[in-house]
């Protein structure tokens, strides 16, 4: 049984692959979708950049876990506040 593989596994460096090439077709104008309606017209993208982005970054960081690696850490910049001094 331990040879199984489990259906429910996901390779997460597989789907950074797949991320990184829908974050490109966003970036390079070929997921848009245009739909007329008359003399009408509407564009669309069927994905979000940043949702696409988001699930990159988590892929990649999935993926360097998987291989051994130490990911990088994420780095939260802190608000900037006017001091009164």
């Amino acid at each position: 049984m331990a040879d199984e593989i489990d259906p429910l596994a996901i390779d997460w460096c597989a789907r950074a692959v797949k991320l990184r090439r829908v974050e490109e077709a966003l970036l390079m104008g070929e997921m848009v979708t245009e739909a007329r309606f008359g003399e009408d017209m509407s564009r669309y993208a069927n994905a979000s950049l940043a949702d696409v982005k988001t699930a990159l970054d988590e892929a990649i960081r999935k993926c360097q876990i998987s291989r051994g690696e130490t990911p990088k850490r994420t780095r939260y910049a802190m608000v900037g506040r006017m001091r009164p001094y």
